[in-house]
């Protein structure tokens, strides 16, 4: 049997414990010519590559949400060919509870899938209830422009919602 290097049960340990949050990103960002398990793999790889850099000056999840987006934006720059109007045909299904929030959830996860890489990233962060300092810190993008861009998705996002009512 294997015994593991400091830096294996690291990887291991990190990658357990934030396993729901690169699976939700890379969710949002996949779909036709994206696959999840493409998008999840080319994450681990980085975060592997990435792991002896981190210094620890920002949280772990900041960190792993960071570098699970850019992987996928970046991942989707480098096959353009499946650039993010692709993602335009991506449905969610919801199941058959009959439950309306999940049938609302669902809805929401469409009307996300529309949107651009970075503004996707900017309200699924907002939604998993990260403050907007941390949204800046891991988007890049200073906090003003961090509320002013999600107050613009959200109308954008009531906008898509309505149109698909009528």
């Amino acid at each position: 049997m294997k015994v593991l290097t400091d830096k294996e049960k690291r990887f291991v340990d990190i990658t357990s414990e934030y396993k729901d949050v690169i699976a939700k990103v890379c969710a949002l960002y996949s779909g036709p010519g994206a696959p999840f398990d493409d998008l999840y793999q080319e994450v681990l790889a980085n975060l592997w590559q990435g792991l002896d850099s981190f210094r620890g000056e920002a949280k772990m999840s900041t960190w792993i949400y960071r570098a699970a987006i850019n992987t996928c934006i970046t991942w989707h720059r480098r096959n353009d060919r499946y650039n993010s109007a692709s993602l335009d045909s991506l449905t969610f299904e919801p199941d058959e509870s009959g439950d309306d929030s999940a049938e609302n959830y669902y809805t929401l996860l469409n009307l996300i899938s529309r949107l651009g890489p970075v503004d996707k990233a900017l309200i699924t962060l907002w939604l998993d209830e990260k403050p907007y300092e941390e949204i800046a810190l891991i988007t890049s993008i200073s906090t003003a422009n961090v509320a002013v861009r999600l107050h613009r998705i959200k109308s954008k996002l009531g906008k898509m919602a309505a149109d698909m009512e009528e």
